[in-house]
């Protein structure tokens, strides 16, 4: 009994060997036609969940490529022309609106209502003062806009609906990323040059608190407004912050290299575009409450940012391989990447089990105590 107890754990182990890894993460490109430029460059991107739109910087053709995302692929519609080189994006569905941030120093406004008759047009180009506006973010609580202009160290506080500058706030690093915390009312703004974090009164700039990060560098940031927690990129890892005691999380060194960082709170996830390390793009996930590293997806792509389909279930980012510059994109997944579906642990469970079961009998029957007594041979006479 022992021996067939034996081959059939053994034709098991054969089996589960052979079971196939879990299926690779397909990446899906969307070019967009008419970039012809030796080496892509683009920025940021954002999804207009309500409109099925995704909306791209797209440096070589100096505009906001658009796109229609409502199939659960992105399908490319129009390129909306832009002042100069755009960098950051900002929606604002309230006002049915895009802010971008461009290289001349302007917030450009793009309506993006379909049913008026400026849609996809620039309505105003706000003059900021400073030479280039990079990444800036949106608050509908204040209807305002915060553009940060990077290495000149200021930020410039402007009106969603007028287009009036109703601030300019100097910190005096080199900036990147400002996100307004709708939980502690609270502006934000990473520096890599400064190691820090920055806490800004969003009335007056006033710097209320700077925060080092311990050598991150940070350049994205977002906000779990709900839990106030934050994640920034970073050189080496992905930093998680506890804004509400002001202390440093975890460090995630499973993605480094992160540039423009995300939140999307129906899925409470973070994403984290990753340009350069490993594999020249990807993207790195992590779960929002607690904040903890899901998984990374290597697209290959060098995409500086990421913006999740709520509808479909799909990342995109921006592609800048030749040939392809356009989009990238992904289904999400749900676990870890390198973890096989639980369908696969099967045959290892069973496995385990029979192994368990064996060394059990095993043992059993080496215990003198419980070992059954030989039956004694018959005596020749």
């Amino acid at each position: 009994e022992l021996r067939k107890l034996l081959v059939f754990v053994g034709l098991l182990v054969i089996s589960a060997c052979g079971q196939p890894d879990a299926p690779a993460i397909k990446i899906a490109s969307t070019p967009v036609p008419g970039i012809t430029a030796a080496t892509p460059s683009m920025d940021a991107v954002e999804i207009d969940q309500a409109g099925h739109r995704l909306y791209a910087a797209d440096r070589s053709n100096q505009g906001v490529d658009v796109f229609d995302v409502s199939a659960g692929s992105a399908t490319y519609l129009t390129t909306i022309p832009m002042p100069s080189d755009p960098n950051g994006l900002a929606l604002a569905p309230d006002l049915s609106r895009l802010f971008v941030g461009v290289g001349n120093g302007s917030v450009v406004f793009v309506d993006i209502n379909p049913r008026s008759p400026t849609f996809n047009q620039v309505t105003n180009e706000v003059k900021t003062g400073a030479k280039s506006v990079d990444l800036i973010d949106y608050s509908a609580d204040r209807h305002l806009v915060y553009a940060s202009n990077g290495v000149q160290g200021t930020i410039a506080s402007i009106d969603s609906g007028t287009g009036e500058i109703k601030g300019q706030f100097k910190v005096g690093f080199a900036l990147e990323q400002p996100r307004f915390n709708p939980a502690d009312g609270m502006l934000y703004v990473t520096s890599p040059d400064a190691d820090s974090l920055f806490r800004l009164d969003p009335n007056d700039g006033t710097i209320k608190k700077r925060m080092f990060t311990g050598g991150c560098g940070p350049t994205g940031l977002a906000i779990n407004p709900k839990s106030n927690q934050a994640v920034m990129g970073c050189r080496k890892m992905v930093l998680s912050y506890d804004l509400s005691r002001d202390t440093m999380g975890e460090k995630f060194y499973q993605q480094p290299g992160g540039d423009i960082v995300s939140y999307d709170a129906k899925v409470d996830r973070f994403f984290v575009a990753a340009p350069y390390k490993p594999g020249a793009g990807a993207v790195g996930i992590l779960g929002g409450n607690p904040i903890a590293y899901v998984t990374t997806v290597v697209t290959g792509a060098g995409g500086k940012s990421a913006a999740y389909d709520e509808a479909n279930d799909m990342v995109y980012t921006p592609d800048t391989r030749p040939n392809k510059a356009g989009l990238a994109s992904f289904k999400a997944p749900a676990g870890g990447q390198d973890l096989p579906p639980l369908s696969a642990l099967i045959p290892f469970g069973v496995l385990l089990a029979l192994i368990v079961l064996f060394f059990a009998i095993i043992g059993r029957n080496a215990d003198p105590i419980r070992r059954p007594e030989p039956i004694p041979s018959r005596v020749r006479h």
